[in-house]
């Protein structure tokens, strides 16, 4: 009997992919629908119809936004070995270009940003940086611009939020420890 009952109920889900659906969208969103899998179509906060059978979409936060940037070993300019961590407070201003042109924006923050953490970080001094650490955010801030400019996101803000000088240490392939100024990249 369960049976019968799974059959109809598979039959029942198979002829409402043949009628149009609703779907709104929140105001701290936005969308995109792929009709026909390849033609894209952006969906602003509202009401929106479309029909299961063709076209599948997804929707995506586009408010205020932080992403916390995992501390990591880096070398200033001055051959210090630092520790450093970050926060990146952004919006998405392309929804189209944050969800085709990027699998994982999440994933995908974090890595440029620490790219962009890395050059900033290894060219200026210890000093520099400690010095006045309210321009060297700023500096920051457009550095993790530039590297996501073109993907939907807009930078608002990126500072460190953990630096301290620090020493590495390195086991290398045959288990001998030393005491090293290491440079990590990403």
């Amino acid at each position: 009997m369960e049976q019968v009952f799974g059959w109809i109920g598979q039959i029942f889900q198979t002829l409402l992919r043949f009628l149009p659906w609703l779907v709104i969208v929140p105001a701290t969103s936005g969308g995109v629908a792929f009709v026909h899998g390849h033609r894209i179509k952006e969906w602003k906060p509202g009401l929106h119809w479309y029909w299961p059978l063709v076209t599948t979409y997804k929707l995506m936060t586009t408010v205020r936004q932080t992403q916390r940037i995992q501390s990591k070993v880096i070398m200033t300019k001055d051959l210090k070995t630092v520790t450093v961590g970050a926060l990146v407070t952004y919006y998405i201003d392309d929804v189209v270009a944050a969800l085709v042109k990027i699998a994982d924006l999440p994933s995908d923050i974090i890595e440029r940003s620490q790219g962009a953490i890395l050059a900033e970080v290894s060219e200026r001094t210890l000093e520099e940086i400690q010095r006045d650490r309210i321009a060297f955010n700023l500096g920051l801030t457009a550095r993790v611009g530039d590297a996501l400019n073109g993907y939907g996101v807009q930078v608002l803000q990126a500072q460190l939020s953990e630096f301290a000088p620090c020493r590495a240490f390195a086991i290398n392939g045959h288990a001998a420890v030393g005491n090293y100024s290491l440079w990590t990249g990403f």
